[in-house]
């Protein structure tokens, strides 16, 4: 089946080429992973960009958990989960405000995240997927210590028109590399998802909040428990 491409991909390549790096060889595989709690621990710099929201707006203060249990999800599910009240898209723009000036600098690189991307380039074209914006996503690797350089692709929610678990993000990614995707790495079922609507492997990995067996239920390629891993699955 063909896939289509709507004109906000158009957009956001414009938008983001000084992002985009170009290698050479274009024979190598190209994977995707998702980008928290797959390659960083950034539930603490999100929490407290919600929490920061949730004050801004005067709704009910939530604790940490009651906040990253909905990670994962489109933002404006999370919006609405969280401040069923409020308007989603101004308690989302309050949190990336937020993010972007302050929280960013909680994230942190998750074990082995380093090494192993490291030794996965050699091999492999690598890109970045998330329901985050661009511009969140840079921030965020920033705050981590991670290098942007890792990576010859970065994709935010803004730069598609439907984010994951809609196949956009890695359509997107095929469209400016002009190959498929091999597989993508996630931690959520929205990973897996998305990963299957793209005709896609999908490489589950247990670093989130999702139980074995809810990401078995999705039926992924494989479910690995350490990043590390991935040097022996793929």
């Amino acid at each position: 089946m063909k896939k289509e491409f709507p004109l906000k991909f158009e957009i956001g390549l414009m938008k983001y080429v000084p992002d985009i790096i170009k290698y050479k060889n274009n024979k190598k595989p190209l994977i995707t992973f998702d980008l928290d709690n797959t390659l960083l621990n950034s539930d603490k710099a999100h929490v407290k960009a919600y929490q920061y929201a949730l004050k801004k707006l005067k709704q009910p203060m939530l604790k940490e958990k009651e906040i990253y249990i909905h990670f994962g999800k489109p933002k404006d599910e999370v919006a609405k989960a969280i401040a069923p009240n409020a308007d989603p898209k101004k308690l989302t723009r309050q949190h990336d405000k937020f993010l972007w000036k302050k929280s960013h600098k909680l994230s942190k690189v998750i074990p082995n995240v380093k090494s192993t991307l490291k030794y996965l380039k050699k091999k492999y074209k690598i890109a970045v997927i998330s329901n985050c914006k661009h511009k969140s996503i840079i921030k965020l690797l920033k705050g981590a210590g991670l290098k942007k350089d890792y990576f010859d692709y970065i994709i935010g929610d803004d730069d598609v028109k439907h984010p994951k678990p809609c196949p956009d993000e890695i359509f997107l990614i095929e469209k400016l590399s002009k190959q498929d995707v091999l597989c993508h790495i996630g931690d959520s079922i929205y990973d897996i998802k998305a990963a299957k609507k793209a005709k896609t492997k999908a490489i589950a990995i247990l670093s989130g909040h999702y139980t074995i067996k809810q990401l078995q239920n999705e039926k992924p390629f494989k479910i690995i428990r350490f990043i590390k891993e991935l040097k022996e699955v793929l």
